[in-house]
This record gives C-alpha cells, sequence and structure tokens, in this order.
C-alpha cells in the first residue's frame, strides 16, 4: 500500500477527501495531515509519503514552496495540487515543479478516483523496474565495459599517488581487471600513418583498425601474462601486469610480437613507446608518461620503431633540467606575451645543455616545444596555418648540431608563438567591440538594457566589458548607449508626429520626464524646442 499526506488550510476540505474514498481498496493509507506547508515538512521529518496532495494557497508556506522543498529533499515523492479556477500562475509554476496531477476544487470522487489510479500505475511501474533484476543485470553488463575503461583512462591520467594501494586494488577488483601483479609495465602503441595509408587497408576506418590490432594486441598478451588492452585518444594502450620475473622474460618478446604481427596481418606498421617498470598502480599516470615520451621520442627522431623510456633517459650528469616550475613560467611569459623577459629566460633554461649530447638535447627540445604549444592552446584553442608549419619544423631540429642554433631556432618559435597569440587576442577584441556596439544600436529600445546583461550576452565579466568596450569604441558603455538613444530619439521627434512619450519608449526609456531630463542635457534643448526649432529651420528653406 502506498502512503498519502494531505495537506490543506481548512480542516473540513481534508476531512471531505478523507471521506470520499475507500483508501485501503485502493491501494492507500493516509500516513498525515498537515494545515500548511510548514507542519507538512514537519511530518516529513519522521515519515516521508509515497504521495503528497496539497492545497496550493496556503497561510505560512503555501503548496509551491512547499513542493519545491520536497522536490530538493524528496524528488521521489509524486505531487498533487489541488488548485482553484483562478490559480493559473500557480499552475504554471506546477509545471515547472513537474507536478504530477491537478485536482479541481471542488472536488469529485470520480477525479479523486481517476487521480489515484494514475498514481498507484506510476508508483506500481517503478517499483517494477526497480525490481527488474534481469534488466538491470542487463544493462550492467552493458555498461561495464565503459565503467571499466573509463577506470582505466583515469588510472593513466589522473594522480592516484595519495590513494591507498589498498582501495586501488579494491576497485580493481570490483572492475574485474587483470592487474593483479606486483609488477607493470605500460606500451603505448601508435598506427603509423604514412604506412597505413600505403597499406592495402587505406580505404578502411582507421578506428575500426584500432579496435582490430587491439584484440590482436590482447590474444598476444594473455599468451604469455596478465594485462589490459584499451584505446586511448589516437593511440592503443597496454598494461602489463604480472609478476618481475614473468614481465621481465616476457617484455621483449610481446613488443617484438606486436610490430610483427601488426605488419604481417594489416600490412601496416606501428610504433611503441615502453615505459620502465613499476611497482605499484598509482605510478600508472608517470608510467603512461613515459612511454608517451618514448613513443614521441621514436617519432620525432624517425629511430626504431619500438624504443623503451630506459634507452634514451638521462643520468644525473647529463640532465637538462625541464621541471614544473619552469615549464608554468615558461607559458606564463608566453601567454603574456613579455618578450625581453621571454628572452632571457629561455637563456637560462639553455644554461649548462651539453651539445655533445644530442639525443637529451633533443628530448629537452621536445619537451620545451610541447609546453609552448600548451600555452598556444590555453589561449587559441585552432591553430591557424603559419602556427601549424611551425609545428611541423619541429621533425627537423635534428639537424642543428651547436647548442647556441637550437636556443635561436627555439626563441624564433616562441616570439612567433607570442606574436599570432597577441594577433589572435587583437582580433577577437576588435570583433567584440563591434559586436557589442552594435548590439546596442539593436537593442538600445530594451529598458533593462546595461552594462551587466550587454557583457553576459558577451560572456565576459562586466569589469573586463567595460574596459574593452571605453578602449576600443572612445567611450564607456553608459555615455555610448545615452548617445545611441539621444540621437535615435531625436531622429524619431523630426521625422515622426510622435509624442514625447513615445519618443522616450521607442528610445528605451519608461520616465518622460526623465527622459526628457537626459535629452536637454544632452542636446542642449527639451525635446519640444528641438522639434520647433527645426521645423522653423524647415519653413525657412
Amino acid at each position: 500500500m502506498y502512503s498519502i499526506l494531505l495537506v490543506d488550510d481548512e480542516q473540513y476540505i481534508r476531512q471531505s477527501i478523507i471521506e470520499l474514498v475507500e483508501w485501503e481498496k485502493k491501494g492507500f493509507f493516509i500516513l498525515g495531515e498537515a494545515g500548511n506547508g510548514e507542519e507538512a515538512l514537519e511530518v516529513m521529518e519522521k515519515n516521508v509519503p509515497d504521495i503528497l496532495i496539497t492545497d496550493i494557497r496556503m497561510p505560512v508556506m503555501d503548496g509551491i514552496e512547499l513542493s519545491r522543498q520536497i522536490r530538493e529533499k524528496h524528488p521521489s515523492v509524486k505531487i498533487v495540487f489541488l488548485s482553484g479556477h483562478d490559480d493559473f500562475d500557480y499552475a504554471i509554476s506546477g509545471i515547472k515543479l513537474n507536478i504530477i496531477e491537478y485536482l479541481l476544487k471542488p472536488i469529485s470522487i470520480n477525479d479523486l478516483e481517476q487521480m489515484l489510479e494514475k498514481v498507484h500505475e506510476a508508483l506500481d511501474e517503478e517499483k517494477r523496474e526497480a525490481n527488474d533484476l534481469d534488466r538491470i543485470e542487463t544493462d550492467y553488463l552493458e555498461n561495464f565495459q565503459g565503467i571499466k575503461m573509463s577506470f582505466l583512462v583515469s588510472l593513466i591520467t589522473d594522480n592516484y599517488k595519495d590513494v591507498p594501494e589498498e582501495e586501488i586494488k579494491k576497485l580493481v577488483e570490483t572492475y574485474r581487471l587483470n592487474l593483479k601483479g606486483d609488477r607493470q609495465v605500460i606500451l603505448n602503441v601508435n598506427i603509423d600513418k604514412p604506412s597505413f595509408r600505403k597499406s592495402q587497408l587505406d580505404n578502411h576506418n582507421l578506428e575500426m583498425m584500432k579496435f582490430s590490432l587491439a584484440n590482436v594486441i590482447r590474444r598476444i598478451i594473455n599468451k604469455y601474462l596478465n594485462g589490459e588492452v584499451f584505446n586511448f585518444t589516437s593511440n592503443i594502450v597496454v598494461m602489463l601486469s604480472d609478476t618481475k620475473e614473468t614481465i621481465d622474460l616476457y617484455k621483449d618478446i610481446i613488443v617484438k610480437e606486436i610490430s610483427e604481427s601488426t605488419q604481417k596481418l594489416f600490412h601496416f606498421s606501428v610504433g611503441i613507446g615502453v615505459s620502465e617498470e613499476y611497482n605499484s598502480l598509482s605510478d600508472a599516470k608517470l608510467a603512461f608518461q613515459s612511454s608517451i615520451t618514448a613513443l614521441n621520442y621514436g617519432l620525432l627522431m624517425k629511430k626504431n620503431k619500438e624504443v623503451y623510456i630506459t634507452d634514451i633517459e638521462m643520468t644525473g650528469s647529463e640532465k637538462m633540467v625541464f621541471d614544473e616550475a619552469n615549464e608554468k613560467k615558461l607559458i606564463s611569459l608566453i601567454k603574456i606575451g613579455s618578450k625581453k623577459e621571454l628572452d632571457a629566460f629561455i637563456d637560462e633554461l639553455f644554461q649548462g645543455c651539453d651539445s655533445d649530447s644530442q639525443t637529451h638535447l633533443q628530448i629537452f627540445l621536445m619537451e620545451l616545444h610541447v609546453s609552448v604549444l600548451k600555452a598556444y592552446k590555453s589561449v587559441i584553442p585552432i591553430y591557424d596555418t603559419d602556427m601549424l608549419q611551425r609545428v611541423q619544423m619541429i621533425s627537423d631540429i635534428h639537424h642543428y648540431q651547436e647548442i647556441q642554433e637550437v636556443r635561436e631556432w627555439f626563441k624564433e618559435f616562441c616570439l612567433t608563438v607570442v606574436d599570432s597569440i597577441q594577433f589572435q587576442r587583437k582580433k577577437k577584441t576588435d570583433s567584440l567591440a563591434k559586436k557589442s556596439y552594435d548590439y546596442l544600436l539593436e537593442h538600445y529600445k530594451d529598458p533593462t538594457l546595461s552594462l551587466k546583461s550587454v557583457s553576459k550576452q558577451m560572456a565576459i565579466s562586466p569589469s573586463y566589458f567595460s574596459a574593452l568596450f571605453k578602449k576600443e569604441n572612445g567611450l564607456s558603455f553608459t555615455n555610448a548607449l545615452i548617445k545611441i538613444r539621444m540621437e535615435k530619439a531625436k531622429e524619431h521627434l523630426l521625422t515622426t508626429d510622435c509624442k514625447v512619450l513615445e519618443a522616450a519608449v521607442d528610445s528605451g526609456y519608461t520616465d518622460q520626464h526623465y527622459f526628457s531630463y537626459c535629452f536637454k542635457k544632452y542636446f542642449g534643448e527639451s525635446p519640444n524646442k528641438v522639434r520647433e526649432t527645426f521645423k522653423e529651420k524647415e519653413l525657412l528653406i
């Protein structure tokens, strides 16, 4: 049986409703009564009903406010409004609150029983859905792969450093992941685009090929050890997880077999970046990043298709430091556009670089290059043609032999990015200033028009919009709006026989006296005087 809470400020109406129906036969019972919204909320602190039948107009707290609070605290409660003929505005509010039914006063037994039948069916359907274990299991299985994928992606992209290992293991267990080994390695597999285009499969969908290749890789690793395979962005990520002995024994074999099987089965090649080994899944993000570094190094240097991060890692004496703090400073200087400070900072970055260590120099420069592109992308989401050409030039950096050449190349690249950002910002600023002025010309008749409303329309803060508008248009927002309204009002007065009030309303003023005051302040004469002067001049002509 379903419970009902009855709320109406008139006790006799509540009593009449209770006496109209044999509630138990209909599958209901009256949980309680209340004379207003506040009393109803007090009842619901102890017992939450399945259905709330409430009057709309009540003292202390009306049915609308009661329903709003119930929607926030107990959204599953079905709400029925009791309404009179003059409750249309309230009924509109009810629609927004997703009220299930309305009963019009005076209430007939037929209307009440029809409403109860409808609500009973809705509650039964919800109960059936909640108890449909077969359907729930089917939905769960259909969505399980997606949930599993989300967790795998979070392992390699989110920071799990502060998450206890036991908690991560529980999640691995929950998602039934094959990652229970005490040693892990990540492989990053990328389809070589030139060889893919030349292959016999060049007309096939690349995503379909990635899916097929992932299945092949999955079969390969299952022959040797435990792990997971999944697609992420444009790559296929392979997480190997087993004992140290097993990883050491089969890692190289798996890498080689992936490369050879791809060529044999699909007739295109792949690049594979191999991370260092790690002991905890909380280090998966770091391992993933190192596999990306290895993969990018292979692509950039046109080296072997399989690159191990351990083969290109720098020793302490060779390492060229580009840590998170340096990256933040470089990005900040580029976004700010401080060329002098940027030049000095680049000199500082290159101090201590060893031109004899070409491999490490190229990796160092690649890290710098990526950071500059991050700065550009954070300001301008889409690369322009010139920037795309600059991005492609990174593949030529291995031609430079001297530190000075590399440093100057990088300085030139950074300055190009700074100029491009400033140009795009100027373009955007000019466009925004024009767009906002055009908006005033189009909407000046709206009396609610304000700096705040227009800045919201332009999607920028009011303070920034105010400064931008004045800088680009030569007038403050308020003065520009007054100018437009005054000129339009004058034009209206001189070209039509309208009354001053009509001219005021037509130019965005609701108060004729205030309009006349503003008009005289702007033109030096009242609206009527300006019109008279204009007509006198016409007669003289």
